[in-house]
């Protein structure tokens, strides 16, 4: 088997029939569609029993309880056969004529991750969306060299839908999802592209990435559970940077690391927080304000020193500043 498509599905049901006639696209012979239903309560179960009945390339994995996008991506890895695999999100699609041959780009090139483009539309009516631009395609490179090169043309993107892996890469790292977290692309990404020793990145957009609105601000406004994980995001990112003679992609992911974590008292702004996920926010970022100020004075980027200096100064001061550049 060429590639194992693996689709987690949780609250997707509208959406999934779409997602899955893309992936089924892909000839039965080359490709296996690995479905993972984390626990839904709509329709999911139902449009996955149906479609595994009249296809012999699809399989349904069920979690008797919600366990997370993160933990049914690793039990759909865990059952994949293919020797590449796709992680496609269960409300979005693909362009399967223009996958097929990105697979066998990456089986001839021997690569360990693949990046493909992607397209953004608009749920509801499926026009298309303004999508960032896609980065320079590169001839194959280390893992640590593309990654490197991604976050100085400001394109590193780290969701982990838009690659190709070799499977038995991803198994001798023992590379999986970080379960219980959000963010938790951040966590897979870049630690693969570190550990890569041949990589590509491509210009080709087979990936159709659905926006849905108001689901992530909603989320951010309501908690300010975000600031915890966007913290542990940043300290494992951190700690996989230090090394005596750190590499080009360590020295980038490090300036990545103190952006996100700027990005904490930012999102105070950003998101208009207010009431209690407010009083949260602020009070996480007092209590961590040092650390992160650190954090964006030691990584090497004159931008991010700036702002850490300020951030060390005063909160206030930091956040007053930021909304007057944002006006």
């Amino acid at each position: 088997m060429e590639l194992s498509v693996v689709v987690p599905c949780y609250k997707v049901a509208p959406y999934l029939a779409e997602c899955l006639d893309s992936a089924l696209a892909l000839p039965p012979d080359r490709a296996e569609v690995l479905c993972v239903d984390d626990a839904s309560p709509d329709e999911a179960g139902r449009i996955l029993a149906g479609y595994a009945a009249r296809h012999t390339n699809l399989r349904v994995f069920t979690h008797q309880k919600n366990r997370g996008l993160s933990a049914a991506r690793n039990t759909g890895l865990e059952h994949a056969s293919g020797a590449y695999v796709l992680f496609l999100d269960g409300d979005d699609s693909l362009y399967a004529e223009r996958v097929l041959p990105l697979v066998s780009r990456a089986r001839s090139d021997a690569l360990d991750i693949l990046q493909m483009a992607y397209e953004c539309f608009r749920d509801g009516t499926g026009d298309p969306l303004p999508t960032p631009p896609a980065p320079h395609a590169t001839g194959v490179m280390s893992g640590d060299a593309c990654l490197a090169r991604l976050c100085a043309a400001g394109r590193f993107e780290p969701m982990t839908v838009l690659r190709l892996y070799r499977r038995n890469f991803l198994e001798t790292h023992g590379l999986r999802m970080a379960e219980g977290l959000l963010f938790e692309d951040e966590l897979f990404t870049a630690p693969a592209f570190l550990l890569a020793e041949r990589a590509l990145v491509t210009g080709v957009p087979a990936y159709r990435y659905r926006r849905r609105a108001g689901s992530i601000m909603d989320g951010f406004r309501a908690s300010a559970r975000w600031c915890a994980d966007y913290l542990t995001v940043v300290r494992v990112l951190i700690g996989r940077c230090e090394a005596k003679r750190p590499t080009p992609g360590q020295r980038a992911l490090r300036a990545r690391a103190a952006a996100i974590g700027l990005s904490i008292p930012k999102n105070i702004v950003a998101y208009g927080l207010e009431g209690n996920a407010r009083r949260e926010a602020v009070s996480f970022t007092r209590a961590h304000r040092r650390e992160l100020a650190a954090l964006a004075l030691r990584c090497g980027s004159p931008f991010l020193w700036i702002q850490g200096a300020l951030l060390g100064v005063s909160l206030p001061v930091f956040l007053g500043l930021y909304r007057l550049l944002r006006r």
